[in-house]
């Protein structure tokens, strides 16, 4: 109905797209006596129904964006459409193969929906931090580290910043014994800073926080504080604990990578135990049989 009321405003320079559009709102000459429907387009035998569009605009949309968005969706429409004609014609001999693996797609898709629903409603994902323990426990050597890991906290001040050092004397001395001065002074003078110092940063981490130049070649392999400086900026660390690669991590470190590791586990085998009774109760409900060919 919206259609209509733009029709008579459609600028000039739509031309074709203007009378193609208004003349189906207003009952073009139908394509097919015994189809009701009003077409905007063809592209060989493949015809655009107006009904197909109409839910492009709203009551919103100025004449002006109307007369675009159509003439904009039915150029896009008739050159897709020649376009896959002629790789059609081009491919004609591979098309079979095509139909099957969209076919193949689409049951993986469908399986796929199933899975995630299925594992929504049934899978537990609650692991206890037991579980957790006993399965590093008996997985050590899979948890060797690829590269050296530290819990360190850190500051950054701009080298404008004349008295930053008194970072790296509060570091020196105690984060928890200067944490009020520290965090006071950090908050006011520094670009970035943290000074938690429980989490576990690898040296993928580091690279995202500090220059290489600061950490590399093991100068983070000491519990004292670490100064460097660009033309930037003066960076203080101070690490409060390290594992050297190809030693086994501590436990904190994968804790949540094992959590994924069980979940993972869980999963595939409620899997594999629901598809399993799928083929059992198929075969009982005789939903399905294996025919022999007895001569």
């Amino acid at each position: 109905m919206y259609l209509n009321q733009w029709c008579g405003n459609l600028p000039l320079r739509n031309g074709i797209i203007a009378i193609l559009v208004c003349a189906a709102l207003s009952g073009c000459k139908k394509h097919n006596d015994s189809d009701d429907r009003k077409p905007l387009a063809r592209v060989y035998d493949k015809y655009l129904y107006y009904d197909e569009i109409s839910g492009l605009l709203n009551e919103n949309t100025s004449s002006d964006d109307s007369a675009r968005i159509i003439s904009e969706y039915i150029d896009g429409w008739i050159r897709h459409n020649l376009i896959l004609k002629v790789a059609e014609d081009n491919v004609a001999a591979s098309i079979p193969e095509i139909d099957k693996q969209t076919e193949d797609y689409k049951e993986s898709l469908i399986q796929f929906a199933y899975e995630r629903q299925w594992l929504a409603e049934n899978l537990d994902t609650v692991v206890k931090d037991a579980a957790l323990q006993e399965y590093y426990d008996n997985h050590k050597a899979d948890f060797a580290l690829k590269s050296d890991i530290y819990k360190l906290a850190y500051a950054i001040a701009p080298v404008t910043v004349k008295s930053s050092d008194s970072i790296q004397y509060w570091f020196s001395r105690g984060i928890e014994k200067y944490r009020v001065p520290l965090e006071r002074y950090a908050a006011q003078n520094c670009s970035k800073f943290s000074f938690n110092t429980d989490v576990w940063l690898n040296a993928d981490d580091l690279f995202q926080l500090l220059p290489y130049k600061m950490y590399g070649n093991g100068q983070f392999r000491t519990k004292g504080p670490v100064k460097y400086a660009d033309s930037l900026s003066t960076y203080y660390v101070k690490v409060e604990d390290f594992y050297l690669a190809g030693n086994i991590a501590p436990f904190e470190y994968y804790k949540e990578g094992i959590k994924d590791i069980i979940i993972n586990k869980r999963k595939l085998e409620l899997l594999k135990n629901t598809y399993q009774r799928i083929y059992s109760d198929g075969l009982q409900r005789n939903n399905a049989e294996i025919y022999t060919n007895e001569e």
